[in-house]
């Protein structure tokens, strides 16, 4: 009895991790934004803001990613002392015109062991596309596991290309109410900047709205510096050597190290039919670079939406751009 009561309250928790109704923001001046420098190359300029909870919480906080020698042995970890995004450009083409991706990148220690998600150096992607005329058109957010994928398109984009039957209100999105389209109005792209509030614990996106990226209403403003992508695949050690932040060989090549999902793997991996769900791995710039990064469960559906050919992957989801 003791024991299927233990096992009833975990998995309780499990899926409070899971689910939760409207978005409800506490108090700004209890919530962090993570706001880009401005002078951190022009990747600030279309750089998120990130606003999270509870963020005395160390596994709360954006941190840095960093690598150092434990007990003889190499080990990455996420700093949550000092934060960094990281970021990189993509650009890729349709039949309908020329596009730019700009991806943002950020980790966390973890996610406790009363969620789902729980596990190590875990992550969450934005990726703003912007069409020829520099303008953001749609803003991509999901977790660098693949996971909890969500789409918020803007006033920039071109009615063909939403998907059919798109609403344009809120939308119940993996267990948070998110919007369906961001409405720039008058405002320049430049100054409006996408707001994320982020949950505590899971780190899921609970909301997005435009405000003005240079003053934050009244949360702690942490000035953010912003790094390429690249540079995870370079850590410095004590020694002076480098190292990773993703496995470069054997079964986990490509994958974040550390980054095992107990949960997900015992409850998830044998209808998804993958012994690694769950686990937060290396987005590369296209097919050619990096593990495949399916954003569907379906098994049948891993090609159609690897999130490194961008094109495909939108016209799997219904998008037309």
């Amino acid at each position: 009895m003791r024991l299927s009561l233990k096992l009833i309250l975990l998995w309780s928790g499990l899926l409070v991790g899971c689910a939760s109704g409207l978005p409800q923001h506490p108090r700004a001046d209890s919530l962090r934004a993570y706001v880009a420098q401005t002078d951190s190359w022009h990747f600030s300029r279309q750089a998120p803001v990130f606003v999270v909870e509870e963020p005395g919480r160390s596994h709360n906080r954006i941190g840095t990613v960093a690598a150092r020698i434990s007990d003889g042995a190499e080990e990455v970890y996420v700093d949550s002392e000092q934060p960094t995004l990281y970021a990189r450009q993509t650009s890729f083409r349709t039949a309908r015109g020329s596009y730019t991706n700009l991806t943002y990148r950020v980790h966390f220690e973890k996610v406790p062991a009363t969620h789902l998600g729980w596990g190590r150096n875990v992550g969450l992607l934005v990726i703003v596309t912007l069409n020829e005329s520099g303008q953001p058109v749609l803003f991509t957010t999901l977790h660098t596991c693949g996971c909890s994928l969500a789409f918020t398109p803007t006033s920039y984009l071109d009615e063909a290309a939403f998907p059919p039957g798109w609403e344009r209100g809120r939308r119940k999105v993996h267990g948070e109410s998110l919007p369906g389209y961001l409405d720039y109005g008058e405002g320049s792209p430049t100054h409006s900047r996408l707001h994320l509030l982020l949950q505590k614990d899971t780190h899921r996106v609970m909301d997005l709205w435009l405000a003005d990226g240079r003053n934050p209403a009244d949360y702690q403003r942490v000035p953010t510096p912003v790094k390429p992508l690249k540079v995870l695949e370079g850590l410095g050690l004590p020694d002076g050597a480098s190292t990773s932040f993703y496995e470069t060989e054997g079964g986990r090549r490509d994958y974040v190290k550390d980054s095992r999902k107990p949960w997900e793997r015992l409850f998830m991996s044998w209808w998804a039919f993958d012994w690694r769900v769950g686990e937060d791995k290396k987005l590369g710039r296209d097919q050619e670079d990096g593990i495949l990064f399916y954003t569907s469960l379906k098994p049948w559906a891993r090609q159609p939406s690897d999130l490194r050919n961008f094109p495909v992957f939108l016209k799997y989801w219904g998008w037309n751009l």
